[in-house]
């Protein structure tokens, strides 16, 4: 032990002063290309020394970004994820991918474009699953308009999707960058599933799913007991539960709290805010009318998917569980059941994997703060 501190103080010693013979050349270069006198010498050398701090500062912050993909089905309140992921110096955005759900392909592609260009951000898009895996789609109710937007003819997106496959590239990035690579998926699990099928042993390198999908603990909007996310494939979230993928899962029940949902009046503050937020509050016409119909303020699932990501300090709570999918043609469709890990399960023995986080408990203050600044500011 006392050889080992004895050693480790030398290193130390000897990497101090290398630091500052480093800084003491470049200044001695800053003083014979300048010929500055002795205080000037002192000031070069404190600039050489701030400059060495900060890009190694620089160098840390690049290399604790996450490097994400998203995929999204990007109506009004995906766009608004996706706004809070490209506003976030945490997260690296290495593409985007779209499928099915809340609008037609073309739409969501188009919606998506619009939104990273609103938020001067490059990010490729890929175009993904057109429909479930094995059902037919179902049509539901729209309320996010028919153009995912609110109708507000703000989607004239500058560039086009990418000519590749979206599955293509979730396993093309994944295998590039082994166990780095995290997916935010915020539609069905329908493009993730098919990428599970296609390659399981790449997609065992993704760092992290994080899912804005389930009930949660709580009650489902597609029906009692089902979200939309997972009722519009629920074969697609069997699939990735069984490949026992690490995932983060955020349900409907943490969106129950007023404290978290978007009011008039904050509403009313985005359309004055940063063009984001001009752009978002136009998008949330038609979902801000239908929540208001229902005499509620308007839920932000996905964007609270995202904010887990970005400011982890928001979540205050979470259960280790187990998860499978009903997928019987019955009334329990689309249900996720959750087992949570030191419960007693007497009738069953055997569960599986404890591979998914659920979100238990967040802070609503401080999801809507950061939320509003992104909009703001």
């Amino acid at each position: 032990m006392i050889n080992k501190k004895v050693n480790q103080n030398q290193v130390l010693y000897y990497m101090n002063n290398i630091k500052k013979i480093i800084v003491c050349v470049m200044a001695a270069l800053v003083l014979l290309l300048s010929g500055c006198g002795v205080s000037d010498a002192d000031n070069a050398s404190d600039k050489a020394t701030e400059n060495i701090n900060k890009s190694t500062a620089q160098k840390s912050s690049k290399a604790k970004r996450h490097k994400v993909i998203i995929d999204t089905d990007t109506g009004s309140d995906d766009a608004a994820a996706l706004t809070l992921a490209a506003s976030s110096e945490q997260l690296d955005i290495l593409g985007v991918t779209v499928l099915y759900g809340n609008v037609s392909l073309k739409g969501a592609a188009d919606n998506a474009l619009m939104t990273l260009e609103v938020c001067d951000v490059e990010a490729p898009v890929y175009i993904g699953a057109e429909k479930p895996l094995t059902k037919k789609r179902e049509e539901m109710i729209s309320v996010h308009g028919k153009d995912g937007m609110g109708d507000q003819d703000l989607i004239h997106p500058k560039k086009s999707p990418e000519d590749g496959d979206a599955v293509d590239f979730i396993l093309d990035t994944v295998k590039s960058n082994p166990n780095e690579v995290e997916i935010i998926a915020l539609g069905p699990l329908t493009n993730i599933a098919l990428a599970v099928k296609k390659d399981p042993e790449t997609m065992k390198l993704c760092k992290r799913i994080w899912v804005m999908g389930t009930t949660g603990f709580g009650h489902g909007n597609a029906t009692p007991v089902s979200e939309f996310n997972v009722y519009s494939d629920a074969e697609a979230y069997d699939a990735v539960l069984k490949a026992e993928l690490p995932m983060t899962v955020l349900g409907l029940d943490m969106v129950s709290n007023d404290e978290a949902r978007l009011n008039s009046d904050r509403l009313s503050k985005m359309s004055k805010g940063n063009k984001k937020g001009v752009y978002l509050s136009k998008a949330f016409t038609k979902l801000f009318a239908f929540y208001k119909d229902l005499g509620q303020n308007m839920m932000l699932p996905d964007p609270m998917a995202v904010a887990c990501l970005i400011w982890p300090d928001m979540v205050l709570e979470t259960e280790t569980c187990y998860g499978s999918a009903c997928i019987g043609k019955d009334s329990a469709y689309g249900q996720i059941v959750l087992y949570r890990k030191g419960a007693v399960y007497e009738a069953m023995p055997d569960i599986g994997s404890y591979n998914l986080k659920v979100v238990t408990k967040i802070d609503p203050k401080l999801f809507m703060d950061n939320f509003m600044s992104v909009m703001t500011d």
